[in-house]
């Protein structure tokens, strides 16, 4: 009797586990992926605001938008805050203002629209490499020689070096005492270079694989590679590595430490199943989940609490714990802006849309 009445209760387990899975998946209505965890609920985002060119958040319930050479400080509902037209090229925008160029001129105007510095016969060809706090990491190039210069906020030099070969990506922490430096040399290696607060180099590296993408975080230096992520202390000594038996394909490293990365891998040596696998790792190196795409993403974006995953029929958004939040059908996505205290901007072709 127990053995018959533990068998049913067994099979009506299981059928209704089963449904629960059929549900999930017919509820949801553009599958991007499969994971593990296939329970979960889906939160449909609001489209806030969409507005012609850029959108970036100014802080606070503040935006702003730059359109034909016209930049206005705009509120959650659209309304301007302020609004003018500028002369010259959009660098970047974010709660620490707005950064332009004309010519080998830089400037920098403020939260309400006003000068906070402009620099003339600068940096040629400049690129914001990183804005954090009260700091401006760029590079550029002066009498045809590539060059990175560290900024203050209002505009002093903190330190500018010659560099042998082309930045690619470069950031700096919130209290200017490390900058991290991804170049490629002349051999076409990569090359990694950690600079202190006053320019000094305090270690420098040489990778014979690509590295896609060095970040200072906290307690140390994350960085993603054709074939590995490692993570190492200021030093440049690695406190953990994990190698994997495919290639790397997109990244991206949250400045909590998490790395998320998306890997290629073939489940045999016969088979044709080489689908793109995600994999997050915590800043200590521990596996924290995997999700299986059915198709390469464009990139990927890490926050402090959500993996955003971007390919070309929209937006999937997953927990830090791997867990399926939502999939917003969006075309065209070029690039993600993140919004505290939550929220993202999608910045596509000819457009911007606030997500909340």
């Amino acid at each position: 009797m127990n053995k018959r009445l533990s068998s049913k209760i067994s099979l009506f387990a299981g059928l209704l586990l089963v449904m629960m899975l059929v549900l999930t998946l017919v509820n949801n209505e553009n599958p991007i992926g499969y994971s593990k965890n296939a329970l979960f609920r889906k939160n449909k985002p609001e489209k806030v605001l969409e507005l012609s060119g850029p959108l970036a958040w100014a802080g606070g319930n503040s935006y702003y938008n730059y359109y034909k050479g016209n930049i206005k400080k705009i509120q959650l509902n659209g309304n301007a805050i302020w609004e003018m037209t500028v002369d010259g090229e959009l660098l970047w925008m974010g709660p620490e203002g707005i950064i332009l160029k004309t010519g080998s001129t830089l400037y920098m105007l403020d939260e309400m629209g006003e000068p906070v510095f402009e620099k003339s016969d600068f940096l040629n060809d400049p690129r914001v490499l990183c804005v954090n706090n009260e700091y401006i990491l760029l590079s550029g190039k002066i009498n045809a020689n590539e060059y990175a210069v560290l900024l203050s906020l209002s505009g002093d030099i903190m330190w500018q070096l010659p560099i042998d070969g082309s930045v690619i990506s470069g950031n700096v922490d919130g209290k200017g005492v490390y900058s991290i430096l991804n170049i490629i040399d002349k051999k076409a290696e990569s090359n990694i270079s950690l600079i202190g607060s006053k320019g000094q180099i305090i270690w420098d590296k040489t990778y014979r694989d690509i590295v896609f993408q060095a970040k200072i975080v906290a307690g140390g230096i994350g960085f993603i590679r054709e074939d590995k992520t490692t993570f190492t202390d200021f030093e440049g000594k690695t406190l953990w590595e994990h190698p994997f038996e495919g290639q790397v394909i997109r990244g991206d490293i949250g400045y909590d430490g998490y790395i998320s990365v998306v890997v290629r891998e073939s489940s045999g040596h016969l088979s044709q199943d080489s689908r793109p696998k995600i994999i997050m790792f915590s800043s200590q190196g521990e596996g924290v989940c995997t999700y299986t795409l059915e198709r390469d993403p464009k990139f990927v974006k890490k926050s402090d609490n959500y993996l955003y995953i971007v390919d070309d029929y929209g937006i999937m958004v997953l927990s830090q714990e791997g867990l399926m939040v939502t999939n917003i059908e969006l075309n065209g996505v070029k690039e993600l802006v993140l919004v505290e205290p939550g929220g993202i901007i999608a910045i596509q072709e000819n457009k911007s849309t606030l997500l909340k």
